[in-house]
């Protein structure tokens, strides 16, 4: 079974939050504690996410992290590649039938998986997250 790491889960909630967040930058240390991530691995999350364009940082009074761009213009597949990196080549070719067949349908198989995360941006989840928010309001 397919699986993401935490890695993986805890950079989307934290860009999540800077999308949603209404702060100019964000405070990494109010945003480890609103999504209840460790706060050193929160930190190199970012730093990695910085030095793929995704986030910018504002240091001193005021400062923090915010996204570089719209959030429209940021693909899951994106942040996926930034974090874990995404590998599309089979590990080696089979010289056998049934290893070459089952190399092709793998590599099949992650050409769609990453036209399917390409198709899914920080908006979506950002349109997710208040759809979400709203079946859990209440009016009295």
């Amino acid at each position: 079974m397919l699986r993401f790491s935490n890695k993986v889960k805890y950079g989307l909630q934290f860009l999540l939050f800077l999308d949603v967040d209404t702060e100019e930058y964000t405070d990494i240390q109010r945003a480890a504690i609103s999504c209840e991530i460790p706060h050193k691995f929160l930190e190199g999350i970012a730093v990695t996410l910085k030095k793929h364009g995704i986030l910018e940082v504002k240091r001193g009074a005021g400062g923090g992290y915010r996204l570089t761009r719209d959030p429209r213009n940021v693909s899951l597949a994106q942040i996926i590649e930034a974090l874990e990196g995404i590998s599309g080549k089979p590990n080696s070719k089979s010289l056998e039938l049934t290893g070459q067949v089952i190399d092709e349908i793998l590599a099949d198989t992650i050409v769609e998986f990453r036209k399917q995360m390409e198709s899914i941006t920080l908006q979506d989840i950002h349109k997710k997250y208040y759809e979400s928010a709203d079946k859990l309001m209440y009016y009295i």
